[in-house]
């Protein structure tokens, strides 16, 4: 393979796309129409708590997806940053009268043997992106593109980079770093665009048919018992929610040959987490549909910048299986976050029918994947071809059968 060709190389970069951003429609934030060349000075913090006072400040009015919300990065950092050992790389861009222009949440992991420079939270993140002020957007694009370097100097420690899932457009305008890109990521994400009033938006995506079967369905679990939906009362019922969801994905996925997926610093993540958010603004949406006293299905979504982020999808084994749970407890979401004036929701990557169902948009992902030295080079390099036959792979119903297929047998001999 020519590493070359694929742009992965020691200061190999591509060109930059200065084309004016859009209103910010997502968060209704106007971006200046010129951009505003500023000079930036860069701090660069190895200590997530460190950089929360500024961090929690800045956020509220900051364009940025749940992935870089500080009580996200930080219960993650306590939790699986901790059993991987990763070292945080905060950096923090002042102009010169000290205001904050953005806000880079990134880490240096270990992957086999090469320090990794990434998107803090990788791999469980959705959207690879920072915390930028609106006025600063319109220059953003091109100040990366002139100042790559220098912040990538004022970082050190690493032979790579790796920063994945980088949506090529989002709040209505492409994402500061796009034009350093090189890759495709092999999935899109998926959104779907609410309206205040459910029954105009859900006869907008289904047919007459379709939401006939769905009432049937409906009536038949009805039939089974009573039936409730909602979120948890307090505390205690959402992590005891929690260990239902993570039980019925580890039984769901043991049905297709899969062990393990869901390892206990990803479970810790996600408990701390509930730990860590304010009740009155939490961050954690757990809608969950009941029959008859039981979990039948959970929906844990994150919640930020009006719009609801799903995380995590569970269904729980056995007879009322077949009256698709699922498919209620996902209606019924849809429809509270309409009755909660979200604007909003982010089904994330992954291509699946349901996702091209509901959502409205595709959102193209790319990556910064490139060698600060020579081993960095090589690894990148592999890293790349993995990709590139991943996305192949995902262009092929044959061989994305195959390699699913695969996947499950080796997962289900792996201790």
């Amino acid at each position: 393979m020519n590493i070359a060709a694929l742009g992965i190389g020691i200061d190999n970069r591509t060109p930059v796309d200065t084309e004016s951003y859009q209103q910010a429609s997502e968060r209704n934030v106007a971006l200046p129409l010129n951009p505003v060349r500023l000079p930036i000075r860069l701090d660069v913090v190895a200590a997530i708590d460190a950089a929360l006072p500024a961090w929690s400040g800045f956020e509220p009015h900051a364009l940025s997806t749940l992935y870089q919300n500080s009580l996200w990065c930080r219960a993650w950092m306590e939790t699986v940053g901790k059993a991987r050992s990763v070292w945080p790389r905060i950096v923090l861009a002042r102009d010169s009268g000290g205001t904050l222009r953005f806000i880079l949440p990134l880490q240096i992991r270990r992957r086999q043997g090469v320090r990794v420079l990434e998107w803090l939270g990788s791999p469980h993140h959705n959207y690879g992106y920072g915390l930028f002020d609106p006025g600063f957007m319109p220059s953003a694009t091109q100040w990366f593109a002139d100042n790559w370097d220098q912040l990538l100097g004022e970082i050190g420690g690493f032979d790579a980079i790796a920063l994945t899932e980088m949506p090529d457009r989002i709040f209505g305008a492409k994402h500061p770093m796009l034009g350093l890109a090189n890759l495709r990521a092999a999935n899109p994400s998926f959104n779907l665009a609410l309206d205040a009033d459910f029954e105009v938006l859900y006869a907008r995506k289904k047919s007459a048919e379709r939401r006939r079967a769905a009432r049937k369905h409906e009536n038949a679990l009805a039939h089974a018992g009573p039936v409730s939906f909602g979120l948890p009362g307090n505390t205690t019922e959402i992590h005891a929610l929690i260990d239902i969801m993570f039980s019925h994905q580890e039984q769901r996925l043991a049905e297709l040959g899969i062990h393990g997926a869901f390892g206990s610093p990803e479970r810790q993540f996600i408990h701390r987490l509930a730990d860590l958010q304010n009740d009155d603004d939490p961050i954690l949406a757990l809608y969950h549909l009941t029959c008859r006293g039981d979990v039948l299905a959970v929906l844990m979504g994150g919640l930020h910048g009006n719009c609801y982020w799903a995380l995590i999808s569970s269904l729980a084994a056995g007879p009322l299986r077949k009256h698709s749970p699922g498919e209620l407890a996902l209606r019924r979401t849809v429809e509270a976050c309409c009755q909660r004036g979200f604007t909003t929701i982010d089904f994330a990557a992954g291509d699946s029918n349901y996702k091209r169902a509901w959502s409205d948009e595709a959102i193209t992902m790319s990556v910064i994947l490139r060698g600060s030295n020579l081993l960095g080079v090589a690894w990148a390099g592999a890293m790349a071809a993995r990709l590139l036959i991943k996305r192949s792979i995902k262009r092929s119903p044959l061989l994305l059968g195959l390699s699913q297929s695969l996947r499950r047998l080796i997962l289900a001999r792996r201790p």
